[in-house]
């Protein structure tokens, strides 16, 4: 809930401003593309902006552009960006990100951490079962 308070959402989809605003959160709508909206809709540096949608999924722009954009506006600003693949995290760093999320690595992260913690019950014949649902729980 702190944090809540402490972060601005930008996006293109108003009909979504209401649900964010009900949740504590800052919002305006506009192209996240856009230095002028960038400007505009936080005023002073940003200590992190997040991209949280991968290239596949967006539409008319790519991290990279928004990375750029973000380090124009706000230099000193952190950037974690969203990438599908390896070569489209590479992209990102050598453009500026900070950080790079990748799906598929943070999901085989998860699923090494749950078999490391509980490997004993997984290979000593205990109730696998039980333990998918204990973290299938937590992940809800």
């Amino acid at each position: 809930p702190q944090l809540l308070d402490r972060m601005h959402v930008i996006d293109f989809d108003q009909s979504r401003m209401a649900k964010l605003r009900g949740m504590g959160l800052q919002c305006t709508y506009g192209d996240i593309s856009s230095a002028d909206v960038l400007e505009h809709a936080h005023h002073g540096t940003p200590r992190l902006v997040i991209s949280t949608i991968p290239d596949s999924m967006l539409r008319g722009v790519t991290n990279k552009h928004l990375v750029k954009v973000a380090k124009q506006v706000w230099p000193e600003c952190q950037f974690i960006a969203a990438a599908d693949s390896p070569e489209q995290a590479k992209v990102l760093y050598n453009a500026g990100a900070d950080y790079v999320l990748r799906m598929a690595k943070l999901c085989a992260e998860r699923l090494h951490e749950l078999l490391a913690e509980n490997r004993r019950q997984a290979m000593g014949g205990g109730e696998l079962q039980e333990i998918f649902d204990r973290f299938r729980d937590k992940d809800k």
